[in-house]
């Protein structure tokens, strides 16, 4: 069978990203107003996840805007759980990162979509598959606004998914977060080189 990321096994499938993940893009400026920033010094605040705050593959508090928590249980359909990648929809390139358990109640931010798995395929299998050039490059051809590169969510659930059964996710998995960890180290070692 031939497939957005070549030709695979008959016992793959394409579907679309919507028939196995939830996209819920973040809130609309009518949501979130400046005034729900929490102020510099609460320790409650609860950060909301910006593009800025997606590196490297990561999700760091670098970058994250601070909302009051009342402003937080107000759009609690927007908080994060463990396993739900948050990707960039507005700007030059698409980024995403995995959520782990320490990022569950952290809110999505406007300019971010989260996916939610609702079906058989493994977060962690999406999240490199979201990283395979061939996906990369589809995204790239999605991109709209002539000022701001912007990609709905609605264009993100058309996005051809290839899915290999259970077993064959999990091997994938398995195989490139243990290069991942790899990848991490070594550049560990070159910036403590430098």
């Amino acid at each position: 069978m031939n497939t957005l990321i070549g030709p695979v096994p008959p016992t793959w499938c394409e579907i679309a990203l919507r028939d196995a993940f939830k996209v819920q893009a973040g809130p609309s400026g009518a949501t979130f107003s400046p005034a729900d920033k929490a102020p510099d010094g609460v320790p409650d605040g609860v950060p909301m996840v910006t593009p800025k705050s997606i590196q490297n593959g990561r999700i760091v508090a670098d970058g994250c805007v601070t909302v009051s928590r009342e402003a937080a249980d107000r759009m609690d359909r927007f908080a994060l759980r463990a396993d739900d990648i948050v990707c960039t929809r507005i700007g030059d390139g698409r980024r995403h990162a995995l959520a782990s358990p320490e990022h569950t109640g952290w809110l999505l931010g406007g300019a971010c979509v989260f996916l939610r798995a609702s079906a058989e395929v493994l977060p962690r299998y999406l999240n490199h598959y979201l990283r395979q050039p061939l996906v990369q490059r589809w995204l790239a051809q999605q991109v709209s606004g002539a000022v701001v590169p912007t990609v709905s969510a609605g264009t993100l659930e058309e996005l051809p998914l290839v899915v290999p059964p259970r077993e064959t996710q999990m091997k994938i998995v398995d195989l490139l977060d243990a290069l991942d960890e790899k990848i991490a180290a070594h550049q560990e070692i070159v910036q403590t080189a430098e």
